[in-house]
């Protein structure tokens, strides 16, 4: 009796176990949403700038997720606009994802589509409003940044 309870139980877990991976990394690996996500590795330098944006900690002040109810209440009419409301695709394979803390500056998401990298460089060198200059920061990693900061469309 009590060799067939302690059966029952590991067929329990064991279909458990296997119903959680198939739910968490079959399935999401199946959405086309997350492959084409996962598609577009970056290059080496901006690998290398997003490595800079979390030692920094950019992601601090700057937000790269565009909430649902931004893009529901009209800030998506035109140009200078912060895009379309996030997925979770846009995060798939990114370790870690920077979706940001607070709010205190712009959202990143499609900075590239609003701004060129030569005000991004600018901007990084001498600060503007709330922002900080960078001065510190060496060439490489002003311009690694910002090719970072170029791969956000």
């Amino acid at each position: 009796m009590l060799k067939d309870s302690v059966g029952a139980v590991v067929r329990l877990v064991t279909a458990a176990v296997l119903c959680g991976f198939v739910a968490s990394v079959l399935l999401p690996a199946l959405d086309p949403a997350v492959r084409a996500a996962r598609a577009t590795p970056l290059s080496h330098q901006a690998a290398r700038g997003r490595w800079v944006y979390v030692r920094e900690g950019c992601a601090v002040c700057h937000t790269q997720e565009v909430r649902a109810v931004e893009a529901r209440f009209g800030m998506v009419r035109g140009a200078g606009d912060i895009g379309e409301a996030s997925s979770p695709a846009q995060y798939a394979g990114q370790d870690p994802a920077l979706v940001g803390r607070l709010r205190l500056g712009p959202d990143l998401t499609h900075v590239a589509a609003r701004t060129s990298a030569q005000d991004l460089r600018t901007l990084l060198r001498s600060g503007k409003g709330g922002m900080p200059p960078y001065r510190y920061l060496s060439e490489a990693e002003v311009a690694d940044l910002v090719a970072y900061l170029l791969t956000l469309r």
